[in-house]
């Protein structure tokens, strides 16, 4: 467990300088001999080394990555002479809509564009991306998680390089748990849904008024499919059908009505989750007044940084007696079909997502998980995650490898996100779960329709 009191260096590993030295080399002419014949000596001209043609290449990228070292592109372009990167930064709430609206209009001014993993199978539907053939040896492959190479593949080609992951973590306020004389989870310890529930009645307080003062779970995205899913998958439920467009007889399975039941308790049966959004979960959390939160790894600083309470972190919860899955699925990198330089941005995604790329944008770029299970490796055996809260992160490394379940590939994902967001909102304000899903398999089949 970690409080502020014992605060360890939060500093990152020190990042790899790798020097690259670029040789000039100097070919000198020889000229043949022939009798009678004088040589040819060459002129400073013929010995000149041809000016290599300089490509310049767009990236389209989030608009939060705006402090990632220049460090990174100054690298690739110092290992790439004549290819120069330049960047735009669209903030997150308008990426997608960008995308859209730009590669709609056959925009060819955009080289790369980082993809969110479930967009990807939408973007090949339309044919906005190319495939990624030949790019990666099988080495590269291999070394990429298999749920991040999935949520990249459409129709069986690789079309968007995995550059990040995500998992999630059940974080806990030590002191709220201690005054309610309740354990809680070890920082190894998985705890089911059962017990999560369970803990959260016991821990919860209220004031005199009958307000509660200390909530005992929330979810951070509480109506989304990226953290909500894995409660179907761990009962076995699929996301969508084998198709990618298929949902009656899925989304209102029973695995799904069991999901949304249990959901559906968090906030009415047993009241131990905040029906509104007036103060969101990890805010609630850094202010002492939520015992329990599953959120990212990216809170792992937050929490160091400003809550003044003891706290810690334990692996993301299963249903008893059922599968372990867990969230994941971040940010892709890929190539405009239209791209004027489409070899140029091939390599551009490749270096981004590989070798020293790869780490460097860990380090130094967006602080995402990597995709690579190289990198991902370090975290256990670097003795700079020894220590709490940096061993938190080696926690969040390894659950990254546990079971993740990509959100579903399906060409109507959009559509898909918000009717499921619009359901499990209802679910949680007291509709009927079995109600709620079964609208949400009319206004499904009513949206992909025109996919089908």
């Amino acid at each position: 467990m970690f409080t502020k009191k014992n605060v360890v260096s939060m500093a990152l590993l020190v990042c790899l300088v790798l020097g690259v030295i670029l040789l000039a080399a100097c070919a000198s002419t020889v000229a043949t001999e022939s009798p009678g014949v004088e040589p040819v000596k060459a002129t400073s001209e013929e010995v000149a080394e041809e000016p290599v043609e300089e490509v310049t290449i767009k990236w389209l990228r989030l608009a939060e990555w705006s402090a990632a070292d220049p460090a990174i592109i100054e690298k690739f372009e110092a290992e790439h002479p004549g290819i120069k990167v330049d960047l735009e930064e669209i903030p997150f709430s308008e990426l997608v809509s960008q995308i859209n609206l730009r590669f709609g209009a056959s925009d060819d001014s955009i080289d790369v564009i980082s993809a969110d993993a479930p967009l990807v199978a939408s973007y090949g539907y339309k044919n906005w991306l190319l495939p990624l053939d030949g790019v990666y040896s099988q080495a590269e492959l291999d070394d990429f998680l298999p749920s991040a190479v999935e949520a990249g593949t459409y129709n069986g080609q690789l079309i968007a390089g995995p550059q990040s992951t995500s998992t999630q973590l059940l974080y806990f306020n030590a002191d709220v748990f201690k005054a309610a004389g309740v354990t809680p989870p070890g920082q190894d310890e998985r705890w089911t849904w059962e017990q999560v529930a369970e803990a959260a009645q016991k821990v919860q307080t209220k004031e005199a008024d009958g307000n509660v003062n200390v909530w005992g779970f929330q979810w951070e995205q509480t109506t989304a499919p990226y953290q909500l899913l894995p409660l179907i998958g761990s009962l076995g439920g699929k996301y969508i059908g084998d198709d990618g467009l298929t949902v009656d007889g899925v989304v209102n399975s029973e695995p799904w009505v069991k999901a949304a039941t249990f959901y559906y308790d968090m906030f009415n049966a047993y009241g131990v989750s905040p029906q509104g959004d007036a103060v969101n979960g990890p805010d609630l959390f850094v202010n002492g007044n939520l015992a329990m939160l599953v959120a990212g790894p990216w809170q792992i600083s937050n929490f160091a940084d400003n809550a003044s309470f003891e706290w810690g972190v334990s692996r993301h919860p299963y249903f008893e007696g059922n599968e372990i899955a867990t969230a994941t699925g971040s940010w892709h990198l890929a190539v405009n079909s239209l791209s004027a330089h489409p070899e140029e941005a091939k390599e551009f995604v490749r270096w981004m997502t590989t070798g020293a790329g790869a780490e460097m944008w860990w380090r130094d770029g967006s602080h995402d998980f990597p995709a690579q299970q190289s990198v991902l490796a370090m975290f256990a055996t670097n003795a700079d995650f020894d220590i709490a809260p940096m061993s938190f992160n080696r926690v969040a490394a390894d659950e990254a490898t546990v079971n993740p379940v990509p959100r579903p590939v399906t060409v109507g994902y959009l559509e898909y996100d918000q009717i499921y967001r619009d359901t499990f909102q209802d679910i949680r304000t007291g509709t009927d779960p079995v109600d709620a899903l079964d609208t949400m398999v009319n206004r499904l089949d009513s949206e992909l329709a025109k996919y089908r």
